[in-house]
C-alpha cells in the first residue's frame, strides 16, 4: 500500500481501483447501500498510514467531500448512467459520445474532490496493528456511520478491498 507521506489519495485510487475486482466491489457496495466510493477509498489510503479513523475523522472528511460529491459528481453519474443505451430518437453514436464527454467531467469531479480529502490526514496512528487488520477497522467505522447494513454479499466485496489493499498479508479479509 502507498502511505499518504509516500504519494497522493489520487495515485492510491488509481493503483487500488485497477486491481481486479475492486471496481465492482466499491460500486457494488456505492449502490446497494449508498456508500461513497470516496470515503471507502479514504478509510484504505489513510490506514496505509497505520492510521484509524474515529467517527469524528470520518465526519470531518465527509463534510468536506460531501457538498460536491452531492452537487456535482453525483448528478453527472446519474446523467451518464441515464445515457447508457441511448436516449430517444437521439443517433446513438451521438448520445454514446457525449456520455464519454460526462464521464470524463465526472471523473475529474472525483479527483477534485479526493485532493481536497487527500489534504485530511486525520485519525490517530496505531503502532503493531497489521495493515488488514487497519484497513478493515477503517471500512467498518465508515460503514457503522452510514449504518450500512453488512451481508455475506458486502463481505465478499470488502474482503476483495481489504485483500487488494494489503496482498501479501494471508490474514487479508473483512471479519
Amino acid at each position: 500500500m502507498t502511505a499518504p507521506g509516500d504519494g497522493s489519495f489520487w495515485a492510491f485510487t488509481l493503483a487500488l481501483y485497477g486491481k481486479p475486482g475492486v471496481a465492482a466491489a466499491l460500486i457494488g457496495l456505492q449502490d446497494r447501500l449508498g456508500l461513497d466510493v470516496n470515503m471507502l477509498l479514504y478509510c484504505c489510503w489513510i490506514a496505509a498510514d497505520g492510521r484509524l479513523l474515529s467517527r469524528d475523522d470520518l465526519k470531518a472528511v465527509e463534510a468536506v467531500a460531501d457538498p460536491w460529491q452531492s452537487e456535482v459528481v453525483r448528478p453527472l453519474r446519474a446523467l451518464r448512467r441515464r445515457l447508457k443505451g441511448g436516449f430517444g430518437a437521439i443517433p446513438p453514436d451521438r448520445v454514446e459520445a457525449y456520455r464519454k464527454r460526462v464521464n470524463e467531467l465526472e471523473i475529474e469531479g472525483e479527483h477534485i474532490v479526493q485532493n481536497t480529502m487527500g489534504q485530511q490526514v486525520l485519525g490517530e496512528r496505531q503502532a503493531g496493528t497489521g495493515a488488514a487488520a487497519m484497513v478493515a477497522a477503517n471500512l467498518k467505522a465508515y460503514l457503522k456511520l452510514r449504518h450500512a447494513p453488512v451481508e455475506a454479499r458486502e463481505v465478499t466485496d470488502l474482503t476483495t478491498v481489504v485483500r487488494a489493499c494489503c496482498p501479501d498479508d494471508p490474514s487479508a479479509c473483512f471479519a
